[in-house]
């Protein structure tokens, strides 16, 4: 008897795909160049944000996202218990504590009520959290209106998991365009909707945020002279201003991504 097979997943590459990435072979830039400004540029425009950060992954991307409002040690981290492990592990990278909103069983997305009464609990024991992470699973949109009215007079931080929602919807605006969270994160995963390899972007409507972000994704090194210590010798020269990380995506990575991106 033959078994059907069913993959977890299988990325789509077509032709156009292979093309986009030799003529990044042929380049003179495989990576640092041109390519990834402009497959940030791409998801940006296409989700109706103002900034695009491109990272190695998803994982990388929720890790520089936590540093960006500054969650440390002894702070608290929410998120929900129906996503993969990263979702958590960037409060821990932090040092901050993790902590769960139950899913509703009807959208498997983050309960309501659940983070009602959570908030209720933890407000009353002095324990809110910074951040809160709310999971769009399976591109379904969490109900990011009502979640960002409960939180937001707590002063709590909004990044949107949306590793599995690129392409999705939220009151007629796309998912990534931040209009309600701080800062929303997509995962190019080939197993997610389009694919880099692997990848991962954060999307902001804050200029604030994103200058964190672009020096922390590369070693916490600047060229802006607004940042450093005395004055820039020249065009050449840098300093590194911020304790960052190697989260650079690739050139070949984001000529894949802005081919994808076509459909």
């Amino acid at each position: 008897m033959s078994v059907l097979k069913i993959p977890y997943g299988k990325q789509n590459i077509n032709e156009e795909d292979i093309k986009a990435v030799v003529e990044v072979l042929r380049s003179d830039w495989l990576t640092q160049g041109p390519m990834i400004e402009r497959f940030e540029k791409t998801v940006a425009e296409y989700c109706g944000a103002k900034f695009a950060v491109a990272v190695s992954n998803a994982t990388a991307a929720l890790h520089i996202a936590c540093l960006a409002v500054g969650l440390k040690s002894g702070d608290i981290l929410w998120t929900s218990p129906n996503t993969f492990v990263a979702s958590s592990n960037c409060g821990l990278y932090c040092g901050a504590s993790v902590d769960f909103v139950d899913i509703d069983p009807k959208t498997y997305n983050m309960s309501l009520q659940a983070l009602q009464e959570k908030l209720d609990l933890a407000s009353s024991m002095g324990k809110l959290p910074q951040i809160l992470i709310p999971v769009h699973f399976a591109g379904q949109a969490c109900e990011m209106e009502k979640i960002a009215n409960l939180v937001k007079p707590y002063g709590i931080t909004i990044i949107e998991d949306a590793s599995h929602a690129i392409g999705g919807e939220y009151k007629g605006k796309k998912i990534g365009s931040c209009a309600i969270s701080d800062m929303t994160v997509f995962s190019f995963h080939p197993v997610k909707i389009i694919t880099t390899g692997e990848g991962g972007m954060i999307l902001t409507n804050r200029e604030d945020l994103y200058k964190i972000l672009i020096r922390l994704r590369t070693h916490g090194i600047t060229r802006d002279p607004l940042f450093m210590d005395g004055e820039s010798h020249g065009p050449w020269y840098y300093q590194q201003v911020d304790l960052g990380f190697n989260y650079r995506i690739t050139d070949l990575q984001a000529a894949l991504g802005v081919s994808q991106m076509k459909r």
